[in-house]
């Protein structure tokens, strides 16, 4: 049986750059609730039990996003170390129609 030529994997390619952009705008993500959960726990915004009760709530979600984002990058670059670089041409054209939406 004969070795099928390899060309590069559109789908490796489109995990590469989605993982560049989730990993360079992770401290963004992860860190959007900061600033309200310091103005929140300073009392400058709002304040009594109703506030302090809202600002710990804030806090956790601000913990949850931010778990969710590192496991999301995570997630991300588990997949590109999964998916090589290449791969047949018929391979890349079933990716290729993945990734347009027009196969699933």
């Amino acid at each position: 049986m004969a070795t099928q030529p390899q060309v590069p994997s559109p789908m490796h390619a489109a995990l590469s750059e989605l993982y560049a952009s989730i990993q360079k705008d992770q401290p963004a993500m992860a860190d959007a609730l900061k600033n309200p959960c310091q103005q929140m726990g300073g009392g400058s915004v709002w304040h009594r039990s109703a506030a302090s009760a809202w600002a710990s709530e804030l806090n956790g979600y601000s913990g949850d996003l931010s778990n969710s984002v590192s496991a999301a990058v995570a997630e991300v670059a588990s997949a590109l170390a999964s998916t090589p670089a290449t791969c047949p041409a018929a391979q890349a054209r079933t990716e290729e129609m993945i990734l347009s939406g027009r196969l699933s």
